[in-house]
């Protein structure tokens, strides 16, 4: 890299990611299992420590739900964006692997949103 080259900045990375530009191995790994993880585990803390009024806690899920929306939309965008055949598989196989997990991902992000809201308001 030069000197006249600058570094992308994050927004313009994640803006890219929407519009499906970059490799899908760090959006789907980094920005989303690793982050959605830390998410994920800050919520169902102060769930489990009921350390969150329900209003600020119906604020957190919404910011997470609004960022895997965001995620989930970027993977199925970026999803072919493979520059090799790993492990010897198709790289379009995996683009469709991908599409096929941020399925499931979705589907577990509602659901495991509305066991948190279940818990949180003691039903």
């Amino acid at each position: 890299m030069t000197a006249s080259q600058k570094h992308q900045g994050i927004v313009e990375e994640l803006l890219g990611y929407w519009q499906g530009a970059g490799p899908l191995w760090k959006l789907y790994w980094v920005y989303g299992v690793a982050l959605s993880a830390i998410g994920g585990a800050f919520i169902l803390t102060a769930v489990l420590m009921d350390a969150l009024p329900v209003p600020l806690l119906l604020v957190c899920i919404g910011a997470i739900l609004i960022y895997t929306g965001f995620i989930l939309v970027s993977i199925w965008r970026s999803a072919f964006n493979i520059s090799t055949d790993p492990m010897g598989i198709d790289r379009e196989a995996w683009g469709w692997i991908a599409r096929v997990l941020t399925f499931g991902w979705a589907l577990n992000a509602a659901g495991g949103s509305l066991m948190l809201l279940q818990v949180a308001m003691h039903y």
